[in-house]
C-alpha cells in the first residue's frame, strides 16, 4: 500500500478550533495568556481639579474611612518635596505641616470624567521612623483602591 502523505499523518486537514489569540495580537500557542492576570486599570485624575478647603474639610468630617494602611517608605526626595510628587500624577495638596517628628499632608483628587468623585487622603509621615499612614476617603468607592495604590506608589518611587 502506498504511504499515506504526511499531512494526514500529522491530521493538519481536519476541522480544529484555531488557537486562542494572545493580548498582543499573536497567537498563544501554549496557551499561557489564559493564567496571567487582567491588565491593571488605570485611574484617570483630572489635571485642573480644585476643592475648597471648607468644602473639603465638610467632606473630610461626612465621608467614612474608604482605606487605611500603614507603609514603610524610603522616600527618595524630602519630604517638603512630596506635595510636588504628587502634584505630577494630579493629587493635589490641600494643607501640610510638620509637628515635632511627624509630617501631616491632606491631598485631594477628582476623577476625570466623574467631576463628582472625590478622593481624599491624610497622610502621616513619621520621619524617625520612616512609616507612613494614610487614610483615604471618597464620595464613590469605586475608584478607592487604584487611588490607594497610586499614593502607596508615589511613596515608594
Amino acid at each position: 500500500a502506498p504511504a499515506a502523505p504526511v499531512e494526514n499523518l500529522l491530521d493538519l486537514g481536519a476541522e480544529s478550533p484555531p488557537p486562542p489569540a494572545a493580548a498582543g495580537g499573536g497567537i498563544d500557542l501554549l496557551g499561557l495568556e489564559d493564567a496571567l492576570p487582567a491588565p491593571a486599570a488605570a485611574l484617570a485624575l483630572a489635571p485642573g481639579a480644585s476643592l475648597d478647603p471648607a468644602v473639603f474639610q465638610q467632606q473630610w468630617g461626612a465621608l467614612p474611612t474608604a482605606d487605611s494602611w500603614q507603609h514603610r517608605t524610603s522616600l527618595s526626595v524630602p519630604l517638603e518635596q512630596l506635595s510636588a510628587r504628587f502634584g505630577t500624577r494630579h493629587v493635589k495638596t490641600m494643607a501640610f505641616g510638620t509637628v515635632g517628628d511627624a509630617s501631616k499632608f491632606y491631598f485631594f483628587a477628582r476623577e476625570a470624567g466623574a467631576a463628582d468623585t472625590l478622593l481624599l487622603c491624610e497622610l502621616v509621615v513619621t520621619r524617625s521612623t520612616g512609616v507612613a499612614a494614610a487614610t483615604i476617603k471618597a464620595t464613590a468607592p469605586a475608584p478607592v483602591p487604584l487611588f490607594s495604590s497610586l499614593v502607596r506608589e508615589l511613596l515608594s518611587s
